[in-house]
């Protein structure tokens, strides 16, 4: 009885719920000691409130690298942002244009407004993506 017991609960945990795989991303244009970094990985849309996986990074360097170890197999995007006055949000002008830096997957949203499906990216196994921030262009 114990044995079939062990047994079912192995085979559970191996055949149960979504399969997960790593996604590392690339954070690229980052300036040390100018405030954290926002990492956030998406689904269904840009906006931070559905970003399901985050991370907050003081970054060490330009360029690092953020680990999430078991994002579930699916489409995301990443959106990433660099708060250079720490309070949580990233800051846009009156004309809703980004103020601090920012990238998305895909390099989308630098010329125009970025969307979802832009910036998609699919997480099947091992996933490596690249996001270069830079200040809007067109901010003032």
């Amino acid at each position: 009885m114990l044995r079939s017991t062990i047994g079912m609960i192995a085979l559970l945990m191996l055949t149960g719920g979504a399969a997960a795989a790593p996604l590392t991303v690339q954070v690229e244009g980052a300036i040390p000691g100018q405030g954290p970094i926002l990492v956030g990985i998406c689904s269904g849309s840009l906006d931070f409130g559905s970003c399901r996986y985050s991370q907050t990074v003081e970054p060490p360097a330009a360029e690092f690298q953020v680990a999430f170890p078991d994002v579930p197999e699916g489409s995301y995007a990443i959106a990433v942002f660099q708060d250079t006055n720490g309070n949580n949000n990233l800051d846009r002008d009156q004309r809703g244009l980004p103020l601090e830096p920012y990238g998305f997957s895909n390099g989308t949203g630098r010329t125009a407004p970025p969307s979802f499906e832009a910036a998609r990216i699919n997480v099947t196994s091992s996933t490596f993506a690249r996001v270069r921030i830079a200040r809007s262009p067109l901010a003032r």
